[in-house]
């Protein structure tokens, strides 16, 4: 089905839309349109993917991101359009259709060295491993290409909207020496569970190497210490690790940022205590090896401000303790 208009704007003379898709499949339809009389070069689709970005994009400044689902897609503008006209254009239509523009300027240089960051592991890991599919099928775009919107830009678009409890976030960003330009599009989604599951081998080797293990197998409701019969094949699997080895483990419980200190502290003692419990009652593991603390949310292994970094945050984990 094609795309249905939203909102149309003419501006400079030149067409930008901002459409939607009917279909339910997230990243499969782009939510911005190519500028009138450009030629799509390639598209990039990821089920789950990493929009990293720079709201100031001075050498020194943080780089953040957010995770989901992306479509990023490729075109070269049409003859006698400057790369002035075309970032305008999509400002003004981001803020016409209620998206919030974190950053949008022309950039100081052709070649911007905060891109190339943001661009470059660890902000943007798989960058250089993506596929851009040309449109008819034909094959894939070259690196070369995409490494002169990348590294050569000279303007640069960043905004968001939240509609019908959907976060969307666009970039745009325009080649300084080649007629290219980028967009790409994330709407936040959490990782699918289950796609990797914790064996007895990985336990082995995390411990062995750290001392310890970051378990996400082992589920509770939210606010609960009730563990949920989808945990069991996790809880078997450290049940077997405790079975081969000898001496004692802290079972540690961590949460999100989410709720107060106090209510956090106590959610992640009381589930570390579950787990505890669980595999002393049903896989019969000596009481005196385990130790069960909760630490809430002082650890965390990712931010809080997004669903994917709060996911990663609740977890538990087994820690080795010495005699």
């Amino acid at each position: 089905m094609r795309e249905s208009t939203l909102s149309m704007k003419t501006i400079f003379g030149s067409l930008v839309l901002l459409v939607f898709s009917s279909s339910s499949a997230i990243a499969q339809q782009a939510v911005l349109s190519g500028f009138e009389g450009s030629t799509e070069l390639g598209a990039y689709r990821a089920g789950f993917e990493r929009l990293a970005y720079g709201k100031d994009l001075g050498n020194q400044a943080p780089v953040e991101w957010v995770e989901g689902s992306m479509l990023s897609r490729m075109f070269e503008k049409p003859e006698g359009k400057s790369n002035f006209e075309v970032f305008r254009s999509y400002e003004t239509e981001l803020q016409a259709s209620g998206f919030e523009v974190h950053f949008a300027s022309a950039l100081s240089a052709p070649t911007s060295f905060k891109l190339k960051q943001i661009y470059a592991p660890p902000h943007t890991p798989s960058f250089s491993e993506r596929v851009y599919a040309k449109p008819d099928g034909s094959g894939e775009l070259a690196d070369s290409q995409l490494a002169y919107v990348v590294g050569l830009a000279d303007h640069y678009i960043l905004a968001s909207r939240t509609t019908a409890g959907k976060e969307l976030w666009v970039a745009v960003i325009l080649s300084g020496s080649r007629p290219f330009y980028m967009i790409e599009e994330l709407t936040i989604s959490a990782r699918e569970e289950g796609t990797v599951r914790l064996n007895l081998e990985a336990l082995r080797a995390a411990i062995a190497d750290a001392g310890k293990i970051a378990i996400y197998d082992i589920h509770f409701a939210t606010g609960s210490a009730e563990i949920e019969a989808s945990s069991a094949d996790a809880l078997a699997v450290i049940a077997s690790y405790l079975a081969e080895t000898e001496g004692g483990f802290y079972i540690v419980g961590h949460t999100d940022d989410t709720g107060t200190l106090t209510s956090n502290l106590s959610l992640s003692e009381a589930r570390a205590a579950a787990v505890k419990q669980a595999l002393i009652q049903t896989h019969g593991v000596n009481e005196s090896r385990l130790e069960a603390r909760g630490v809430g949310p002082l650890a965390p292994v990712s931010t809080n401000t997004d669903d994917a970094g709060r996911a990663l945050n609740r977890r538990v984990e087994i820690v080795q303790r010495l005699p």
